[in-house]
Parts: structure tokens; C-alpha cells; sequence
């Protein structure tokens, strides 16, 4: 099997039968595309040595002087297409079992925003006008500011925030329901009043929109489909450029602002791990180095 005919199957299994989503595959695809153009034919996939590998390596660490991160983002993808062609024994040898990706990573901390920008963005939210039909412009802010409340309560994904169907909300249990990474579904929770508020005001004022009412999903566009992350993303870089913030926010910022937040008010650690759906609680654990270099530079001071 020629190697780029293996990763269209690989791809497909991805998408039929482990059911990842659009974005995750979308890095499988430009992961595996960037090593079949290290390639100077279309080889078997029996063919692949780890010398090959080897030479894939040097290739993005000296030619294209790739982070370690990213290197070590494209050779994951290349290894899981080969255990998925190992275990159907399309292959018989698999390279990997020969190859040592030997790359030093530093340790990121999560980005997050600072008590200030915390402070300022919050105070910039406006208080969405209760069930009525809004202008554009209204719409996209009453859009945005939902997103980041949602975002810094819930510690949820861009995508999976835009993933929610009006089904998965539970206004009375005060809870939503949002499917993950793998597909797993967990619960979480809308924390206060003004929180649940904002959500049914956003439900009525989305009701008054027609070609809304067309779509399942909870956030909309200004034209009334749906809200991709990639708009979310848009709207707010306006609005940080709009409070002056020196800074690009991205809505990760905010995942990891409120996983920061929770650890430091003593939320149990098992608590905030289910909260953000990590399968890994080592995952978490990277929260909290990021508390502890916060007191760190504080005492500092």
C-alpha cells in the first residue's frame, strides 16, 4: 500500500471509526502531508525504514528549525499510522520499534491571563438584552461575552463550546453537557445565578433570530448559523483590541485561566482534571506548577 493511499484510510478510520473531530484531523492531515513531502516518491508503506524517519528528523530540526513540540507533533501522528497498519498486518515491520525520537522539550506552562487583564476583560461584559432581536453587532457581542463567561466558569474547549446543542442545557440542574475528546461526555456546571442568566438570555434573544431557529447548536453567528471556533477566535481578539488589552486572548487563555483560578482557591486537583476532561491527571498537574511559579514571582516581588 502506497504511503499516501495509508493515510487516506488512516484518516478515514480516524473519522468513522474513532470519531475525532474535524480539528484533530485536520493535524493528522498537514502532520502526515508534511512527511509525504520529505518524500521523493510515493513509496510502499513497507518501505518506510527508520532511516527514513531518521532523515525526517534532521530535515525539520536543521533545515526547517521546527520547535521540538512540533517535531514531536508530526512523528506522533506517523506512529499511530503505523500501530493502526501493524495491527491490520498490512505491515510486518514496523519502523518505530527501531527508531528513537530523541528530542528535548522544555516545560510550558499554561498561558493564562494576568489578575489585570482577568479584571479588565470581565468588566468589559455587557449585560445581554433580554429576548429580543438584536442588530449584528449586538448579536456578536452578546456572543462573545457568553463565550468568555462560559469559558472561564466551565474551563471548557473552544470547540467543544461550540459543540453544544440547546439539548445538552439543563437551566433547572444548572448544568450542560459536553462531549470531549473521544467523544466523552462529562457535566459541567453554571456556577451562579448571573451565569444561568446570561445562557436563558441568550436562548431568548437566539429564538428571535429566524434562520437561528433552523440549527441545533447553542451559539450562533450574526447571520444565524452556527458559531465556528474560528469566530469565537475573531471576536474575541476584537474585543480584547477593543478594552486595550496589549495582549492576543485566545480562548485557550481562558481554559487555562480558569483551571488556574479553581487550583488556587483549593479546588481538589481530581475535581478540576474531570472539569477540563483531561484523561490524564498529569495533564492537570501542569495547572498547578503554573500556581506554584505564580507564587513564585510573588514572593519575589
Amino acid at each position: 500500500m502506497k504511503f499516501s493511499r495509508a493515510c487516506e484510510r488512516f484518516l478515514e478510520h480516524c473519522r468513522l471509526e474513532k470519531g475525532l473531530s474535524d480539528h484533530t484531523l485536520r493535524a493528522y492531515r498537514i502532520d502526515l502531508g508534511e512527511f509525504g513531502k520529505s518524500l521523493r516518491e510515493d513509496p510502499d508503506l513497507c518501505e518506510i525504514s527508520p532511516e527514513r524517519l531518521q532523515a525526517f528528523l534532521a530535515h525539520m530540526r536543521d533545515a526547517r528549525g521546527l520547535k521540538p513540540a512540533t517535531a514531536k507533533r508530526r512523528f506522533a501522528a506517523l506512529k499511530v499510522l503505523f500501530a493502526y497498519f501493524e495491527r491490520l498486518e498490512v505491515i510486518e515491520d514496523n519502523p518505530f520499534h527501531r527508531f528513537q525520537l530523541a528530542l528535548r522539550l522544555g516545560r510550558r506552562l499554561p498561558r493564562n491571563l494576568s489578575k489585570g487583564e482577568l479584571g479588565e476583560l470581565t468588566a468589559g461584559i455587557m449585560v445581554s438584552a433580554a429576548g429580543r432581536a438584536q442588530s449584528g453587532e449586538a448579536h456578536k457581542r452578546s456572543t462573545v461575552d457568553l463565550a468568555i463567561r462560559l469559558i472561564l466558569v466551565t474551563g471548557i474547549r473552544v470547540g467543544e463550546l461550540c459543540a453544544i446543542q440547546i439539548t445538552d442545557i439543563d437551566l433547572e440542574d444548572a448544568s450542560i453537557r459536553i462531549r470531549g475528546k473521544g467523544n466523552r461526555e462529562r457535566r459541567v456546571f453554571l456556577v451562579g445565578e448571573e451565569i444561568c442568566d446570561g445562557v436563558a438570555s441568550y436562548l431568548r434573544a437566539r429564538a428571535a433570530r429566524p434562520l437561528a431557529r433552523e440549527h441545533t447548536v447553542f451559539l450562533v453567528n450574526a447571520r444565524g448559523g452556527p458559531a465556528a471556533p474560528g469566530y469565537i477566535r475573531t471576536l474575541l481578539k476584537e474585543k480584547a483590541a477593543a478594552l486595550g488589552l496589549p495582549r492576543r486572548i485566545t480562548p485557550h487563555m481562558l481554559r487555562h485561566t480558569a483551571a488556574t483560578e479553581y487550583l488556587e482557591k483549593g479546588v481538589d486537583i481530581r475535581y478540576v482534571q474531570r472539569l477540563l476532561g483531561h484523561a490524564s491527571i498529569a495533564t492537570t498537574e501542569i495547572y498547578a506548577a503554573a500556581t506554584d511559579e505564580g507564587l513564585r514571582r510573588a514572593l519575589m516581588r
